[in-house]
């Protein structure tokens, strides 16, 4: 999530966000840098000295943004926090398609038409408004003298199209902190929370069928059932030994180092998500510490000022 810190009246901030690929293998895949990135390129433009308006695109899922933000309150001997709002309206551009059943079957008998009719039959192609998706946070920071300040930003995210068993509403928090180190070197860390993240795949009904029963794969829905019905032990021992739960995304979880170099502002950092458009942050990290899975990224900051130097 973006600071509190402000562009500034007829100020610039150009970006530039990487993310590489999985570089759980380390060396063998150069440390991510053989497994493709996600990159973003941004500028925001400082409308007045409190109010900041940008565009943004990102590659994964060719997604634009245009975002708003407006500073409310400002720390000072009488206020103990700095408030500000900030605004997001995402539109993936990428085709995609959700694949449902098979329902419906063709059956013409002919091999190499059956299966690619029967997917067409059953596929649904997302539309402009389907992928479409907002974000509203309140950005909450502190500095605590000249080494330590925090940041807290509860946000809401709602999207027009979701996965099956995910509400298109989810509201999470946005935690980070900075520890000045040196004269142009910080610390950095950041984590979001949520109560809910996306699972892994595209079908919940295929990731949930884990346990088998004779023979017979069940949901863990189904199981309970079968249990509710007074069906045998082994429908309990089968769930509690065989089934697995359905996978999803882990709790994103950064942490780097910034330093400024003349104009520029260059942020390096380990973390376990790839995800850089805000209105996607909430669906959760790509990787998992806990299996050794993490990536590299960085970001590039240049500000320009379109002050007159006789201002």
């Amino acid at each position: 999530m973006p600071s509190t810190e402000d562009v500034g009246k007829n100020g610039l901030d150009f970006r530039f966000n990487h993310r590489f690929g999985n570089a759980k293998s380390a060396s063998y895949d150069f440390f991510g840098l053989d497994n493709g990135a996600n990159t973003q390129l941004s500028l925001d433009y400082g409308v007045t000295d409190r109010l900041t308006i940008g565009i943004a695109r990102t590659s994964f899922q060719k997604t634009y943004e245009a975002r708003g933000k407006i500073r409310l309150l400002t720390q000072d001997s009488s206020f103990p926090v700095t408030i500000s709002f900030f605004g997001v309206f995402g539109q993936e551009t990428e085709k995609q398609e959700k694949f449902y059943g098979p329902y419906l079957k063709v059956s013409t008998g002919l091999s190499t038409f059956d299966p690619e009719a029967t997917k067409k039959l059953n596929t649904y192609e997302l539309t402009y408004p389907d992928r479409q998706s907002m974000l509203a946070s309140f950005l909450i920071s502190r500095r605590f003298g000249e080494v330590f300040s925090l940041q807290l930003s509860p946000m809401f995210v709602h999207r027009n199209f979701v996965k099956e068993h995910i509400s298109n509403d989810r509201m999470g928090l946005d935690v980070s902190f900075r520890i000045h180190l040196f004269k142009r070197l910080d610390f950095t860390f950041g984590t979001i929370l949520t109560s809910k993240r996306d699972y892994i795949g595209d079908s919940y009904a295929a990731e949930n069928k884990k346990t088998k029963i004779n023979g017979v794969e069940y949901s863990a829905s189904e199981v309970n059932d079968l249990i509710a019905r007074g069906k045998t032990i082994d429908t309990v021992i089968n769930n509690i030994l065989l089934s697995k739960p359905v996978e999803y995304m882990s709790v994103p979880l950064s942490f780097g180092v910034d330093f400024e170099t003349g104009g520029h502002v260059f942020q390096l950092f380990v973390t376990n998500s790839r995800s850089i458009a805000h209105t996607q942050l909430l669906r959760g990290a790509d990787y998992d510490y806990s299996k050794k899975e993490w990536t590299l990224g960085f970001n590039i900051h240049r500000y320009f000022s379109l002050e007159s130097s006789n201002n």
